[in-house]
């Protein structure tokens, strides 16, 4: 691979990207980040691809992270794997290349890069541009840096889904779904950005007015399809909606979004709110709004620190301000969790006042005890943040609807569970649960506790009725 700036170096110095962290909130240091792009330089490949080396200027030659993208279809890349969809699909949407050393900075920088390329449609075509000047400037280049006409073209663009039959596809996901026709439907939907907000705006304010005929018909899921979607346009246009939703009385919000809140609300909720921090504190305040979504917004306000929308002192101030501003008593375990923030972040000027909640009985022990309160905060390490900015990276749709548990792949849950050879070595053999050895190791009269597989609120329930879990056993 060869550095795009060796050919062009006055196009390279105009055009290659740099991102700018404003403050020091999470793992990333303030500064300006360049995104160097790397072409393949043998004249008979056509890859279509670009190899991202991310440096800081001031230390050019100490690279943070290398980042692999192509901006063809799913099926071109799948054809030039050899058949391995999954590598397909890891090129289109950006990863980290795995024969390079990577900082450990590498996976917010890539957060950075995928979020790039999604919301900007100019630089994905502006890479495609630079690679067809590059390969432009071999002999026997295989690739013309003028465009191809679609009808010559034997990789001409599949016509794109209207946005009836988008909306129509996200409606419902049958029994053991293909991924293939929703991914499909989620690619055509980032093409007509602009066209369907409105319409997706329209599908979540139409489920915050009448939540219960969606409680009663959870197959229904376009709402969950149209909430990540605008989650991921970072659309602010959005907010009204999001809040007319996640505000809806008891547990609500969990019934008709399933995991969403407990494992991505932060990300959600701040995704929308363009950096301004009043409408999650005004859900963190609220204590009509479920628990979890409250918890949500506060962690929300940290997120907007770790994507360099506001400056980490200016959160600190915020939750400052919650110290005095929640209800006393209120509820505890949204108590517990502005503590853990405290102590997550190691925002040690906030110290006295969660140890007064404490003292207060304000804080939910089962949630967070004072002794582990105290134990946390001598970490000197950063591995927590890194956690939590890892877990409410910006949203990719399709990563997240594609570890839905209706489009699970049974072969490669296989895979992942076959034993290793009996060759490997360091190998760790596990004792023979019906052999006589065993059975002696167990005090008389007592049987050895299996934990029982966790189930999602969404998985299907494992007593075999058909429904989900969060509608049948799990209610």
């Amino acid at each position: 691979m060869t550095p795009f700036y060796t050919r062009f170096p006055e196009i390279a110095a105009a055009e290659t990207r740099v991102a700018f962290v404003p403050a020091s909130g999470g793992p990333l240091p303030r500064g300006e980040y360049g995104f160097i792009e790397l072409y393949c330089d043998e004249p008979d490949c056509d890859c279509r691809r670009v190899l991202v080396q991310v440096a800081m200027p001031q230390a050019p030659d100490q690279p943070l992270a290398f980042i692999n993208y192509g901006w063809e279809s799913l099926e071109f890349y799948t054809e030039k794997c050899h058949g391995d969809v999954r590598a397909a699909r890891e090129t289109i949407e950006a990863s980290l290349d795995p024969l390079n050393r990577q900082s450990k900075h590498a996976r917010q920088l890539l957060n950075i890069f995928r979020a790039t390329v999604k919301s900007d449609p100019a630089y994905v075509a502006r890479l495609a541009r630079h690679y067809q000047m590059f390969k432009s400037t071999q002999a026997g280049c295989v690739a013309d840096p003028s465009p191809v006409p679609p009808e010559e073209s034997d990789d001409a663009p599949v016509p794109l889904l209207t946005i009836p039959e988008i909306l129509e596809q996200f409606r419902r996901i049958p029994e053991n779904a293909d991924f293939a026709p929703y991914e499909a439907a989620l690619r055509a939907a980032r093409a007509q950005r602009e066209a369907i907000i409105p319409e997706l705006i329209t599908v979540v304010d139409r489920v915050a007015a009448n939540p219960k005929y969606y409680t009663e018909n959870f197959a229904e899921t376009l709402h969950e399809f149209a909430i990540y979607l605008l989650a991921e346009f970072r659309e602010p246009r959005a907010l009204d909606c999001f809040w007319r939703y996640f505000s809806l009385p008891d547990e609500l919000a969990l019934d008709l979004s399933g995991d969403m809140v407990t494992e991505g609300g932060a990300a959600v909720l701040a995704s929308v709110c363009g950096g301004v921090p009043a409408p999650l504190l005004k859900l963190v305040r609220d204590e009509s709004v479920n628990e979890y979504v409250r918890i949500a917004a506060l962690d929300g306000l940290m997120v907007q620190a770790a994507w360099g929308e506001r400056p980490r002192e200016a959160v600190i101030e915020d939750l400052r301000g919650l110290f005095v501003s929640l209800p006393r008593p209120g509820n505890p375990y949204v108590w517990a969790a502005l503590v853990s923030l405290v102590c997550d972040f190691r925002v040690l000027q906030l110290v006295p006042q969660s140890r007064q909640a404490f003292a207060e009985n304000l804080v939910a022990l089962d949630f967070l005890g004072l002794d582990d309160f105290e134990k946390d905060l001598s970490r000197k390490d950063e591995e927590q943040i890194e956690i939590f900015c890892e877990r409410n990276a910006p949203i990719d749709v399709i990563s997240v609807c594609q570890g839905w548990a209706c489009f699970g792949d049974e072969e490669d849950e296989a895979r992942d569970f076959e034993p290793w050879d009996d060759k490997v070595e360091n190998r760790i053999s596990m004792p023979d649960l019906a052999s006589d050895q065993f059975a002696r190791d167990i005090p008389s009269g007592e049987a050895p506790y299996v934990a029982p597989p966790k189930v999602g609120r969404n998985d299907p329930c494992p007593c075999g009725s058909g429904k989900k879990f969060k509608k049948c056993c799990g209610k």
